[in-house]
């Protein structure tokens, strides 16, 4: 089949990567991110109305067709949410609250076929194009194992004093944080805020962590501006994440109604 990750390569060269999340369940605005430049789209199915089902499909056809590369965060860390991200031709799977050792292993073990793990597998899915034209099995498998990436969510207060045991599990491709459900389990009601000091040192203990294992770091860059990106990239953290469809479109629409529509009647 000799479909590489495209998404795994660039990080591996230590390239920085940019995307956007998409929650809108729109082919349309995963298009436009694809043919605007993006490298990745991050198509959220926790926090989104987005099941395993033909609307994913189509969000990952439409990246496959602008040149962008799909990576989902799946509803939960469970084999079949896993499977069927990957069964639809996800890149990769941002899996939610791992915040131990044992729950990064589920996820790589779901994520990949025996006997690397427990993946349930079968010929005629999207990943593996329906088994149309010069199919070869085991070469299907080989390459999923391989190109697929595990990424672990690190966003519960647990995760912290674990981050030792999540990092020495095997399999592991990326590591991202998220800093608003960290917030909030320590009792800080913040949104993507990276100044407070107990945020702050979450988010430096996993990238120096990362670092020293090689991994990249999926992070957020708030606020939106190329000096918070280069500070991240000091860091070492090159994943980047600028914003949501959604809020993106929110922002701009209450700038309009601010600036100009208001203004008009």
């Amino acid at each position: 089949m000799k479909k590489k990750n495209s998404l795994k390569k660039a990080l591996a060269e230590g390239k920085v990567v940019c995307g956007c999340a998409v929650m809108s369940r729109s082919p349309v605005i995963v298009e436009m991110l694809g043919y605007t430049g993006f490298d990745f789209v991050f198509i959220d199915t926790e926090h989104a109305p987005i099941g395993s089902d033909t609307t994913l499909e189509n969000l990952i056809r439409a990246a496959e067709a602008s040149g962008i590369a799909p990576i989902v965060r799946v509803k939960e860390n469970a084999e079949h949410f896993i499977r069927n991200a990957l069964e639809a031709g996800a890149q990769g799977v941002v899996v939610p609250h791992v915040a131990s050792g044992e729950d990064a292993a589920k996820a790589v073990k779901y994520a990949r076929f025996p006997p690397r793990g427990t993946r349930g597998a079968d010929p005629t899915v999207r990943s593996a194009r329906y088994r149309c034209g010069a199919f070869n099995w085991e070469e299907f498998i080989n390459e999923s194992n391989e190109e697929a990436m595990v990424i672990p969510l690190l966003e519960d207060r647990e995760f912290l004093p674990n981050l030792e045991e999540i990092l020495s599990v095997d399999g592991i491709d990326a590591l991202s944080f998220g800093p608003t459900d960290y917030a909030l389990s320590i009792g800080l009601n913040l949104l993507y805020d990276f100044n407070h000091p107990k945020i702050v040192e979450a988010f430096e203990a996993v990238v120096r962590g990362a670092v020293k294992k090689g991994l990249p770091v999926l992070c957020v860059v708030n606020p939106m501006t190329v000096e918070q990106s280069k500070k991240l990239q000091d860091m070492g953290a090159k994943f980047q994440l600028f914003g949501t469809d959604i809020s993106i479109i929110s922002t701009t629409f209450t700038a309009l109604m601010h600036d100009v529509v208001s203004k008009v009647g």
